[in-house]
């Protein structure tokens, strides 16, 4: 996975307000059918209650998630405070998430539905 393409990929999505957090927001995301290309990125230090929440909520919906960095390093790379969650409006950079934690055959995501 090339983590830091896709954190560079989330700073520009932040700068853009191209990004989905809070767990509401999170959970509408997940069921939006107009939204075609979706992703959900998860902090590997979220807790295991939330994260196994999101995941369940992703594998009904047939949504990819990718685990990657921490809190701090994704609070950091979008400019945010305590992000653990986030999704992605642009159907591109969706697109190229997937494509980036894809890289190096490291099975750290999971990846459903790419397209």
């Amino acid at each position: 996975m090339n983590e830091q393409k896709i954190l560079t990929l989330l700073g520009f999505a932040s700068k853009a307000k191209k990004l989905v957090y809070g767990k509401d927001n999170i959970r509408e995301y997940i069921k939006n059918p107009k939204i075609k290309t979706k992703v959900i990125l998860i902090a590997k230090d979220t807790g295991q209650r939330v994260k196994k929440d999101i995941k369940i909520r992703c594998e009904i919906s047939n949504v990819p998630f990718v685990e990657i960095a921490d809190k701090k390093t994704l609070s950091k790379a979008t400019g945010m405070l305590n992000i653990a969650i986030l999704g992605i409006l642009d159907e591109n950079m969706a697109k190229s998430i997937l494509n980036f934690s894809k890289e190096g055959g490291e099975n750290e995501s999971k990846n459903i539905n790419s397209e």
